[in-house]
This record gives C-alpha cells, sequence and structure tokens, in this order.
C-alpha cells in the first residue's frame, strides 16, 4: 500500500506539470523573437548584454584553459628534456665504461701474447 501511495504521489504532479508541445516551428518562433526585440529596444538590449557577457565569460574561461593548458605542456616538455639528457647522460658513461674496459682487454692481449713469446 506504501509503494501505491508513494508511486501515486509522484506520478500525480508529472502529469499536472505536463504541458502540450509547441505548435510553431522554428521560423515562426524566430519571427516572434524578432518582433518582441523590435518592439521593445531595452529587451533587445537585455539580450545583448547577456549575449556580451556571456561571450566574454566563454572566452576568458577558454584563455585560462589555454593558460592553465599551457602550462602543463611546458612541464610536460620539460620532464622530456630531463629524460632524454638523463638518457644520453646514460649512454655517454655506458660509452666510457665500455672504453676502459675494450682498453683494459687490449693491454690484457697484449701483455698474453708478450708472456708467449
Amino acid at each position: 500500500m506504501r509503494k501505491l501511495i508513494l508511486i501515486v504521489s509522484m506520478w500525480i504532479p508529472a502529469v499536472a506539470l505536463a504541458q502540450p508541445a509547441p505548435t510553431q516551428n522554428a521560423a515562426e518562433l524566430r519571427a516572434t523573437c524578432a518582433a518582441a526585440m523590435n518592439a521593445d529596444p531595452s529587451f533587445e538590449e537585455q539580450i545583448i548584454k547577456v549575449a556580451n557577457e556571456k561571450t566574454y565569460e566563454t572566452h576568458r574561461h577558454a584563455a585560462d584553459d589555454v593558460a592553465r593548458n599551457e602550462r602543463h605542456v611546458i612541464f610536460a616538455y620539460a620532464a622530456m628534456w630531463v629524460v632524454a639528457a638523463g638518457f644520453v647522460i646514460f649512454l655517454w658513461r655506458r660509452q666510457q665504461a665500455l672504453n676502459r674496459e675494450i682498453a683494459l682487454l687490449k693491454r690484457e692481449l697484449a701483455d698474453a701474447l708478450e708472456e708467449a713469446k
């Protein structure tokens, strides 16, 4: 019984607030809006003011996003340069170690050849 009352109490306001679909098409609605704007200059000014404010807010928000993302891009490039520099240093040190090992092996080979004679 409680569920039925709950369902009915939720359903009745939805039915009461339902409105029929508009019968005008988009062109008629646009003409009605244009006529209202032309009839009242203050209405037109308000629409332009709101549109300008929203455009300003949208552009400011986009500029903030670009600035915030630009910082991330700079940090990402900096991180990649640090990784690349670290990799080059690693390769350089590895090459130095290999050169030392090659020099050591050459000396040992020369010493071994001397002892064999």
